[in-house]
């Protein structure tokens, strides 16, 4: 049964992941997402079979039908992650109700992510609403699996992941964006909320938030160095919005989106929490 349950991770998260495909299409442009899907070069209107994750890419050696316009391979890219993202939290969390919460975040993540990375925002039309249905579905689960205390485990988690950031934006603003700021309630919620329905106490809570934080931080400078210094070569490499004629500015100066690379340490400690902490 769990076998079964896995495999079909593998389609829920490919389908996920086109829907995420279209948030990142329309969120920064406040597109609605209730418009047919189009041909980002020709404005052409898709057909389902035009638009079935990883597959329509491929059947259509990824150019468009009716423009042959090249279409990047992104799309296909995001689908396949967050689809092994999916089947990494199923086989982490089963077929239980606890399984939801981090599937939720998974899905905003990917998103705000990919966003991030495209125009280095992380907008509030994802990021405000996923904290809306985390608390939703948490206080729902929480009930279910009759652990209420969960909940208070991830209004910490969600406090003091907040109070980190916004200390680290407070002493560097432009170090540490407002947007990123916002994000740590989210991630925050759901350390806290994965603390809380496996392990006693609030110690655990706030270990799994400094730990999160650190693996944060160190996928972003690791990743920051190695684009900075990809810039140096090719200046196309995830453009600087701050660059001064189209060339990057000093190693040290540069923009770098770090949406992402918070993303990523929330995703690890939520995923392998008992092996961080320990226990």
């Amino acid at each position: 049964m769990d076998a079964m349950i896995t495999a079909a991770a593998v389609p829920v998260g490919l389908i996920v992941g086109g829907f995420v495909t279209m948030l990142v299409d329309r969120v920064p442009d406040r597109t609605a997402i209730t418009v047919r899907s189009r041909c980002p070069y020709c404005s052409h209107d898709l057909r389902w079979r035009e638009v079935v994750p990883v597959i329509s890419w491929i059947s259509h050696k990824g150019r468009c039908r009716y423009c042959e316009h090249r279409i990047t391979p992104a799309y296909p890219l995001v689908e396949i992650v967050t689809a092994t993202l999916f089947v990494l939290v199923t086989l982490q969390f089963g077929a239980e109700w606890v399984v939801i919460p981090p599937l939720v975040l998974v899905t905003a993540l990917m998103a705000l992510s990919v966003i991030d990375l495209y125009v280095y925002r992380l907008p509030d039309l994802i990021t405000f609403p996923a904290i809306a249905v985390s608390a939703v579905v948490m206080v729902i689960v929480a009930f279910a699996i009759d652990r209420p205390v969960a909940i208070g485990r991830a209004l910490l988690g969600g406090l003091a992941y907040f109070v980190l950031l916004l200390i680290a934006h407070l002493v560097s603003p432009r170090g540490m964006g407002f947007g990123d700021v916002k994000l740590s309630l989210l991630l925050g919620m759901h350390l806290g909320w994965v603390a809380g329905t496996s392990y006693v106490g609030w110690t655990p809570v706030v270990r799994l938030v400094f730990i999160a934080l650190l693996i944060g931080c160190a996928v972003g400078v690791g990743g920051g160095v190695a684009v900075a210094l990809a810039r140096k070569t090719r200046s196309d490499v995830l453009v600087d919005p701050e660059a001064v004629g189209g060339q990057p500015t000093r190693l040290l100066a540069q923009s770098i989106p770090f949406g992402p690379a918070l993303a990523a340490g929330a995703v690890v400690s939520v995923l392998f929490s008992g092996t961080l902490l320990g226990v």
